[in-house]
């Protein structure tokens, strides 16, 4: 009996000393949550005072309100715009005092496009990243003394070929003298087509061009210069070119001349863009089958306006553009730079060229 009270005794104290326990860690637990508000508390007290203090100094700053400051920038956007305006009329007047055309001053104007100036209007072509550019920087070439163009660009792999080409308004040509004075290459007129009838016509001077040429050291091709309407012409065109240069070494490209004539009554006038396609692409499948190298001729406006430069990139390019850097951004195999040449042994003018494409 005495056991079984202690047991009672020592249970009883067990349960009062774990009580104790409990308590006083609700005790800490209660302190602590209380120590932690009361640091909290001063915690956002002190950031209360800094965010006063900061508004106070923004108001002793000058610092405005939402809507003072929306009309503040509206304001800046009107004087922002006034400030563009001025200085693009500032760009567009020192231009024009420098001697730049118009047409040269629109094109500085929108770099992401190519201009073309056609009858009294200008056409607008997003530069399509779909071809291939030429990859020249506007450093890469310049004039030499004497006239002609130079690659003075870094490009190791890039060599240049100086070069003419000739119909019969350049009369008789003293073909060594033209060898002598570095000529290397030249693309003779074949024939061309009427702009007004349509009629058919050889060179008068393609023959004895073409012979004082290659009997002279200098590298031939050839063109024609088309105003061809249909398939049937083009076909006709490139059968008149193929038997007239069967005779002789052609290295360099047959060619093909699509420009539209300066004409009211130009027989091409009404022609889409389609239409000429069709007609270069007839005359280059056709040259190229022969064993020839197939080429394009034209100026900016021809690979925009009149053609697509993308439906056309298949074929070999011949350029025309006076003037540097070149404005044309697409690929090209030849440049014509100029139309009012001297070259030793041509009396008057003549066009050069500068190949970039070894043939």
């Amino acid at each position: 009996m005495a056991r079984t009270n202690q047991r009672g005794i020592g249970t009883r104290y067990m349960h009062n000393a774990v009580s104790i326990i409990i308590l006083s860690l609700v005790s800490i637990l209660a302190l602590s949550f209380c120590i932690y508000l009361l640091l909290k508390n001063a915690s956002l007290q002190k950031e209360e005072q800094a965010v006063r203090l900061e508004l106070e100094t923004i108001t002793g700053e000058g610092y405005y309100t939402k809507a003072e400051a929306g009309k503040m920038v509206e304001q800046a956007k009107v004087e922002g715009r006034a400030e563009a305006t001025s200085s693009f009329r500032d760009l567009i007047q020192s231009k024009l005092e420098a001697g730049e055309g118009t047409t040269s001053t629109i094109r500085a104007l929108f770099p992401d496009q190519i201009v073309v100036a056609s009858d009294g209007r200008y056409y607008f072509f997003p530069i399509s990243d779909s071809i291939e550019h030429h990859g020249f920087s506007e450093s890469d070439f310049e004039l030499d003394e004497n006239g002609y163009l130079q690659y003075v660009g870094t490009d190791e792999s890039v060599h240049v070929q100086k070069g003419i080409d000739v119909s019969r308004f350049q009369g008789n040509i003293d073909w060594k003298k033209v060898a002598d004075s570095g000529v290397e290459f030249a693309f003779i007129r074949v024939a061309l087509r009427g702009t007004s009838e349509g009629k058919l016509l050889v060179d008068d001077m393609f023959e004895s061009n073409i012979k004082g040429a290659t009997q002279n050291g200098i590298k031939v091709g050839v063109y024609i210069y088309s105003q061809a309407l249909n398939r049937e012409e083009a076909e006709e065109e490139a059968q008149l070119v193929l038997d007239n240069i069967e005779p002789y070494k052609i290295t360099f490209p047959v060619v093909i001349d699509i420009e539209s004539a300066d004409s009211d009554s130009a027989r091409t006038n009404s022609l889409s863009s389609d239409d000429y396609e069709l007609v270069a692409k007839t005359f280059c499948n056709i040259i190229e089958s022969a064993g020839y190298k197939p080429m394009i001729y034209g100026n900016v406006k021809s690979f925009t306006l009149l053609m697509d430069a993308e439906d056309i990139d298949d074929y070999g390019i011949w350029v025309a553009y006076y003037g540097t850097p070149m404005y044309y951004p697409y690929r090209f195999n030849v440049w014509q730079y100029s139309s009012t040449g001297k070259v030793d042994g041509i009396d008057g003018h003549v066009d050069l060229n500068i190949c970039i494409t070894d043939y």
